[in-house]
């Protein structure tokens, strides 16, 4: 028996399958919440096609941090297809405004075969502005990852006692 899901029922199930691969890891809430933190960082810079520049920087942090590698490379997911736009756009305001680059390149009107067109001073401003936009989503992610594994834990104990109790 074959079941045809929606596109939002799709979502929702693989939403819900790394939601439960997170919850869990044999790790503290902690080293979790700063793995995802890590990810979500690494989730702020460009993707580059052919290297997976987004998974080795949050993995290598998490590494440096001592905190969930398996955490890190799913929250990389962050950034995902559905949204790069949206990010480069804001990776790209945030670096021009902090750097002093010219460069004659509208991400308004941005295609994905353009990326390959800003060469490296496109790159460094991509670059730059992933950075400097993962520092405050990592922050805010690593206390929302913290609230929900505390809350996913709490939440599966009492199951677990409430069982106990009725044998």
């Amino acid at each position: 028996m074959q079941i045809n899901y929606s596109r939002k029922e799709k979502f929702k199930r693989l939403f819900k399958l790394y939601y439960l691969k997170v919850m869990r890891i044999n790790a503290s809430p902690h080293n979790i919440a700063l793995g995802v933190a890590c990810g979500v960082f690494g989730g702020c810079f460009p993707v580059i096609p052919g290297l997976p520049l987004q998974t080795v920087i949050a993995v290598v942090l998490a590494f440096i941090t001592r905190s969930s590698k398996i955490a890190a490379a799913i929250a990389t997911w962050i950034s995902n297809p559905f949204n790069w736009l949206l990010f480069y756009y804001i990776q790209f305001k945030i670096g021009t405004f902090f750097l002093p680059i010219d460069l004659a390149f509208d991400p308004a009107k941005w295609q994905v075969s353009d990326f390959m067109d800003i060469g490296w001073q496109g790159l460094s401003i991509l670059i730059f502005g992933g950075a400097v936009l993962g520092i405050p989503l990592a922050v805010i992610s690593y206390f929302i990852a913290l609230y929900f594994v505390r809350r996913y834990r709490k939440r599966k104990t009492m199951r677990m006692l409430s069982k106990r109790k009725k044998l």
